[in-house]
């Protein structure tokens, strides 16, 4: 199966490009770090990782370019239960395992997930994409979590569950 990947040197020149947007020294160091990430960075990891190689540089740049790069296609905002909104250079269809106790995302890929349609209770809503997005702890969390904390992960439904 192959597995989407992040836009090339050449794509991400040729969007800024069709947009008349300058790619800038640290537009272009924004964008490599994340296409070289695997760990899905908040802005704030973006910056503290780049600042000292990139003088100038403020948060407020990091999330403009990263807003930019939305926009352009070149990068998706991934929401987590954490505060922090974190990004991913993958923008073709995969979907996300998040943590909900260390935060850690790790990027899915099956033909299964992608082939989901709407139920027809959706009332005629026609989807442009979808990505899924579960919830809950990884292996190393759920090693360390004694039993009663994976119940407290869980979302409440209202539902008493059964011990």
């Amino acid at each position: 199966m192959n597995h989407p990947l992040p836009a090339s040197d050449a794509t991400l020149a040729a969007r800024f490009k069709e947009r008349g947007l300058p790619l800038t020294q640290q537009r272009r160091a924004i964008y490599e770090f994340l296409r070289s990430s695997r760990e899905h960075p908040s802005a704030e990891d973006i910056y503290l990782k780049l600042k000292p190689r990139q003088h100038g540089l403020s948060l407020a740049t990091v999330y403009k370019t990263l807003h930019t790069l939305e926009h352009l296609g070149l990068a998706r905002a991934v929401d987590t239960p954490h505060s922090q909104t974190r990004f991913d250079a993958l923008t073709g269809t995969h979907h996300h395992a998040i943590c909900t106790a260390c935060g850690r995302i790790e990027d899915l890929f099956d033909p299964r997930l992608d082939a989901l349609k709407l139920p027809a209770s959706a009332g005629g809503f026609e989807p442009l994409d979808h990505s899924v997005h579960f919830r809950g702890l990884c292996a190393a969390c759920r090693k360390r979590a004694p039993k009663d904390a994976l119940l407290r992960s869980a979302p409440d439904t209202g539902r008493r569950a059964n011990s």
